[in-house]
């Protein structure tokens, strides 16, 4: 039972890591392509220089996360 509930307790970190991560790349891509309505919107705070350093740092995380997300639900589907 313990174990069970450390599994969905873990599901639902990676699940909503793996989103906000993905959510980050998104808006980090716009605020390199899209620059100027990027910072407009964020008052200035994310301009396209920090965009690029937050965005090119982002892969590694996105690359665990998904292969943990992956993982997961192979690891749920091979079970009986």
């Amino acid at each position: 039972m313990r174990n069970v509930f450390k599994q969905n307790l873990a599901k639902r970190v990676v699940h909503w890591l793996l989103l906000v991560v993905i959510m980050l790349y998104i808006i980090t891509g716009l605020g390199i392509t899209e620059y100027r309505v990027v910072e407009f919107l964020t008052f200035g705070l994310l301009a396209k220089p920090l965009a690029f350093k937050i965005h090119d740092s982002l892969i590694i995380p996105f690359i665990v996360l998904l292969g943990l997300h992956i993982y997961q639900q192979t690891r749920k589907a091979s079970r009986p």
